[in-house]
């Protein structure tokens, strides 16, 4: 049997918790923005104007914390996404962006985990692994923030590895030529 290989593993794995994720985003926005006291906008007045909306929700930021290169580049696109009105759910261009990203930005790292040089394949499978864990906790506002802030940990954690191995990596380098 073919061992299953990150390429495909990482990227698919992440789509499909965001599947699950956004599924939960339309499905409690649907719930409650239906018994807003506000009256319902009609769908040609801007977002930027609509004083009252739903704030960044928190299953939102598990959306844009899984993948930030993929969360912050669909942001600076469609800066609204986030605002949810009873006309406006959710934003599938937004979310269209994000996918595309992120699923060339899993795939790229997939190939890297795939190649012999890779060393950190547990650490990205115990992400994917903890993502699938933590999913079903954006249905508790509260410890959906708590599953974003670890999400967030987790790359700030990358982020200072790959920050001291590129130092180290650059030392050598100077070292080598002196």
């Amino acid at each position: 049997m073919a061992r299953l290989r990150y390429r495909w593993l990482l990227p698919l794995g992440h789509l499909l918790v965001d599947v699950i994720v956004l599924s939960h985003i339309i499905g409690y926005a649907y719930l409650v923005l239906r018994q807003d006291p506000h009256p319902c906008l009609p769908p040609h007045v801007p977002l930027s104007q609509i004083s009252w909306c739903n704030p960044l929700p928190p299953d939102f930021k598990l959306l844009v914390f899984a993948t930030p290169p993929a969360g912050w580049i669909a942001l600076a696109l469609r800066p609204d996404a986030s605002i949810q009105t009873c006309w406006h759910l959710w934003d599938p261009a937004w979310f269209a962006i994000h996918e595309s990203v992120a699923l060339l930005f899993w795939f790229l790292v997939g190939a890297w985990q795939d190649s012999p040089t890779a060393r950190s394949r547990k650490l990205l499978g115990v992400y994917l692994g903890l993502r699938f864990a933590l999913s079903p906790l954006c249905w508790f506002n509260g410890l959906a923030l708590v599953a974003a802030a670890v999400e967030g940990v987790f790359w700030i954690v990358v982020c200072c590895r790959a920050l001291d191995r590129g130092c180290s990596w650059l030392l050598r380098l100077l070292r080598a030529r002196h």
